[in-house]
Formats: structure tokens, sequence, C-alpha cells
């Protein structure tokens, strides 16, 4: 099972059709591609920083493109924030492979860029090629 799979299980509760699956897959590579801001402080940080404290640092910098902080400081009613949360928790996870990439990278392979997200390969198999592995 992929982690798509997983991911629909534990949200609705229901084992996914493979049509579900690979929505889920183009889904988070359509969102997955990191705002310039986030690479740029990645690729300065020290290389002695800790990797999870640079993974920690990238998370809370992609603030900047949360959909659930527009909405609240535009005053969203609180019967809506399940809807951004949503589409925060989805760019989240679609982004967290390219950022943990980007840090693998940049600390064990000197920087070298982590490729394009192919569309039409699953969350896990574009997270390997990222770090450099290919299946």
């Amino acid at each position: 099972p992929l982690p798509e799979g997983l991911f629909w299980l534990l949200v609705t509760g229901q084992v996914p059709t493979e049509e579900q699956v690979n929505w889920l897959s183009k889904e988070w590579a359509k969102r997955a591609a990191l705002p310039s801001h986030v690479v740029t402080m990645l690729d300065n940080f020290p290389t002695n920083l800790h990797p999870m404290s640079q993974f920690s640092a990238a998370i809370t910098a992609l603030n900047s493109e949360s959909s659930f902080a527009r909405a609240y400081s535009e005053g969203v009613d609180k019967a809506k924030y399940w809807e951004f949360v949503y589409e925060d928790s989805m760019d989240l996870i679609a982004k967290l492979p390219c950022v943990a990439a980007k840090i693998y990278r940049n600390l064990y392979r000197e920087g070298s860029s982590i490729g394009a997200i192919d569309s039409s390969l699953d969350w896990s198999h574009n997270f390997t090629n990222m770090l450099g592995y290919t299946v």
C-alpha cells in the first residue's frame, strides 16, 4: 500500500480505490513546490545546524503560505475553519518530502538539486528520487 492510501483510510475511514489514491498522488505533486524564501533559508543554514532544527524552521516559514492564517486574519467564521485547516494540511504533507530532501541534499550531497516532482509517481517514489536514490 502507498502512503496516499493509508492517509485516505485515516481521514475517511474507508479503503481507497486505486483512482482515489492516484488522485491524491497527483494532488500532493501539484502542491509540493517550496516557496523560494524557504529554499533560500535552507540553503543559507550553517552545515552544523541539526537537520531537525532546519526542518522545524522550514515548516514555521511555510506559515507565510497558510490559507488558515490568511482566512483567520480576515475573520473567517469558525464553522469554516476546517476547510482552511484541510488545505494547509494537504499543502504541508505535500511539501514535507521536498523540505526533508533539500536538507538532506544540502548536508550530504553538496547542495545538489532535489529535481522536479513527477506527478505520475506516488509521494514516496518522488521522495526517494529527490533524495537521489532511484527505484
